[in-house]
């Protein structure tokens, strides 16, 4: 994608003053994924890769990558592959992305991936399908890009849905937590990025529309897995034709 083209992505379907946040705050964004997962963040990264049990030349895309963790980790761990493709709105995230290692990095969003059709043995996300305006559009990208018997796994952020709990989480997210990781980070961007993060999540939908909305996008074994705390994923499988 060249960058006139560029420059015309907004992230997943996002108001363009969403990308504008994630920008200011990208330089930061990593010591914040850390200190909000309690350390753990590599962990699931690694987790989420070795879960796709792919050969070691598989090749992969990781859409809505940010500084590129996902995409890092699959080089890591699919050490023969020739295409691992980290895909981004963000500018700043991208050039944070190729400035840790991640060897090719693209603008693009779930509307707009680029890489060609059936190219990708497996896709991967990390909390970027909230951003999707339409889930069937982007599930028909991913259907696109994916070869036959290709993996998707989205990892995402959940909210319970009782109202105490919700209450109780939107004080520690976007009240304390905006404040702490705002000092924490040394940016005000930090803090306006965590109450950002509560609005985005707590209005995102039930995993239940987002299964259905894969299943009827011509997904198979399609299913949602709670991981922990907030984290649960979304796993499906292109047919094999």
């Amino acid at each position: 994608m060249n960058d006139a083209k560029a420059e015309n992505v907004t992230p997943m379907g996002a108001d363009p003053s969403v990308m504008r946040l994630y920008d200011r705050v990208a330089r930061r964004y990593d010591r914040l994924n850390n200190l909000i997962s309690f350390g753990t963040s590599n962990w699931y990264r690694r987790r989420t890769i070795l879960s796709l049990d792919l050969p070691s030349d598989a090749s992969l895309v990781d859409v809505g990558s940010g500084t590129g963790a996902l995409a890092l980790a699959a080089q890591r761990f699919l050490p023969d592959s020739s295409e691992i493709v980290a895909v981004d709105p963000s500018p700043e995230m991208r050039a944070m992305a190729s400035r840790a290692g991640v060897r090719d990095v693209r603008a693009g969003s779930f509307s707009l991936i680029p890489v060609e059709d059936s190219s990708m043995d497996a896709m991967v996300s990390g909390y970027a399908v909230r951003y999707v305006e339409g889930l069937s559009e982007a599930f028909a990208e991913a259907r696109r890009v994916l070869r036959p018997g290709g993996r998707l796994v989205l990892l995402e952020m959940m909210v319970p849905r009782s109202p105490v709990q919700r209450r109780v989480l939107k004080f520690l997210i976007s009240g304390l937590g905006s404040r702490v990781f705002s000092l924490a980070c040394g940016s005000r961007a930090a803090g306006e990025l965590m109450r950002h993060f509560w609005d985005s999540i707590s209005s995102f939908e039930s995993p239940d529309l987002v299964v259905e909305s894969l299943e009827d996008s011509g997904f198979l074994d399609v299913e949602y897995r709670y991981v922990g705390g907030l984290l649960g994923e979304f796993r499906a499988q292109v047919p094999v034709e």
